[in-house]
């Protein structure tokens, strides 16, 4: 009987130190870069209407904040190149704010334009994942860097920065 009770209190000290140990990751504030895995540009992410919550006077985004559109939370990043995307084929010329790609060893790749694919309309079907659900914004979990969420085309929307500036 005294080994349970001792395997027990060991079970909450293992648990007490990975509590503590818990990696919480920057908040996301209206602005922050986002890109999506089979989109060719980076966009900031919007919010039409303030929760509230402010850091460093730059509204907190939460969980809900995933809205698709020009003036939503997310807007389209230029040329999908997913495989399951149809619609309309676009041709892009703009190398402004392109996802920065680099080869195998880590060095940046010069985009090579126009740049073809399908225009980018994301489509989402669930909120974004890994928010940090012990700090709510507007009763809702906060995002944070390693937020992500996947468009139904395949590809995964994240988080270039918090939009805080501070680096």
């Amino acid at each position: 009987m005294p080994e349970q009770i001792k395997g027990e209190t060991e079970d909450v000290e293992v648990q007490e130190i990975e509590e503590a140990q818990e990696v919480h990751y920057p908040y996301v504030v209206r602005g922050a870069t986002i890109y999506c895995t089979c989109g060719t540009h980076t966009r900031k992410l919007d919010m039409p209407v303030s929760h509230g919550s402010y850091i460093r006077d730059k509204a907190m985004m939460n969980k809900t904040d995933c809205k698709v559109g020009i003036d939503q939370n997310i807007p389209p990043f230029g040329a999908c190149h997913s495989q399951e995307k149809d619609g309309i084929d676009i041709i892009i010329n703009d190398a402004k704010d392109l996802v920065p790609f680099t080869d195998e060893e880590g060095n940046p790749i010069e985009p090579s334009l126009p740049i073809e694919g399908k225009l980018c309309e994301p489509k989402l079907e669930e909120e974004w994942s890994d928010t940090q659900e012990k700090t709510l914004v507007d009763g809702e979990p906060a995002l944070a860097v390693n937020s992500t969420i996947t468009c139904c085309y395949g590809g995964v929307i994240g988080f270039m920065d918090a939009g805080q500036e501070v680096y």
